[in-house]
């Protein structure tokens, strides 16, 4: 198959202009390991020995398969009860109906992380493939620490604004219903929501830290070392992408997606570094993406 050689897209067999940037074909279309601007880390120091490729373990069927067992096992709890003659008085009722709600949330989880687990094989396997980038250990270990500093910076927000938004409910309808329970309640959202927001990002940054220094950009979703995003299926989409500038030393793109929630829309943000010396490439990939989201953010690319 033949691609436009200024955006990548696939072009129909004898095509004169490009269908999706309306780019005049004066040339035979490049083959697909030239379409795009899908690149791979040409500095020779940074190769892996097996030739510059990517690897990575399927980590989304590992937990798919942790919940498959899951389900086995509340499954027989549904039942155990029965085996052991547990009166339902006794808490048999209760093991019973709990073990039937954990049966339907791994049933829905194993479902969720099936479909992860299909999509990164076939990142993996080369599909969409736009860009595929190494790291230097110095380069690796600033974009840890930036991404640290920003997801801390994140999650503390939200944690302030949802902090504040309880407290004034809270006090309303406390002074409306007379009970201290609804004060209680607030309470303790508001230190489960802490946990989440000071403890989360040391979660991540240990994980980035064990990960291999490497990123893989696609048209599905983007891995970052063993973090891995995710903006097609189960009502994903990518958003908007963007140039992040605020980690001395370290420019990155930026790309926000968005999934459903019982609570709305969650947006997520997936942070690329930009190797040293790939400044070029990556402007072709944000340009690329860039189109696809309608983004208007900055467009002039590194060292602008």
């Amino acid at each position: 198959m033949s691609y436009c050689n200024y955006c990548g897209t696939p072009l129909k067999s004898g095509a004169k202009f490009c269908n999706h940037c309306g780019q005049k074909i004066e040339a035979p279309a490049v083959d697909e390991a030239v379409a795009r601007p899908r690149t791979e880390n040409s500095r020779s120091e940074l190769k892996p020995t097996d030739g510059n490729k990517f690897e990575m373990k399927n980590t989304q069927r590992r937990i798919m398969n942790l919940w498959v067992f899951l389900l086995f096992v509340f499954i027989f709890l549904i039942f155990l009860p029965g085996i052991i003659g547990l009166d339902g008085f006794d808490g048999g009722f209760a093991l019973g109906f709990v073990s039937f709600f954990m049966v339907i949330m791994s049933v829905i989880i194993i479902f969720i992380y099936r479909s992860r687990a299909k999509q990164l094989d076939s990142i993996l396997s080369g599909e969409g493939r736009i860009a595929v980038w190494f790291y230097h250990p110095d380069e690796w270990t600033r974009f840890v620490e930036g991404d640290f500093a920003e997801d801390k910076k994140v999650k503390r927000t939200i944690f302030y604004i949802i902090s504040g938004i309880s407290v004034v409910i809270g006090i309303l309808l406390t002074i409306r219903y007379q009970d201290i329970l609804i004060a209680e309640i607030v309470l303790g959202l508001i230190a489960f929501v802490a946990v989440i927001a000071f403890v989360a990002p040391y979660f991540r940054l240990k994980k980035l830290r064990k990960s291999k220094p490497q990123a893989l950009i696609s048209e599905k979703g983007v891995i970052v070392g063993r973090m891995f995003h995710l903006w097609v299926k189960l009502g994903a989409s990518l958003d908007a992408v963007c140039w992040n500038d605020e980690n001395p030393g370290t420019r990155m793109i930026e790309f926000t997606y968005s999934m459903p929630t019982r609570n709305g829309r969650d947006q997520q943000i997936a942070r690329v570094p930009v190797p040293e010396g790939m400044a070029a490439e990556a402007q072709l990939v944000f340009e690329y993406f860039a189109r696809i989201t309608g983004s208007a953010e900055d467009h002039n690319g590194p060292g602008a």
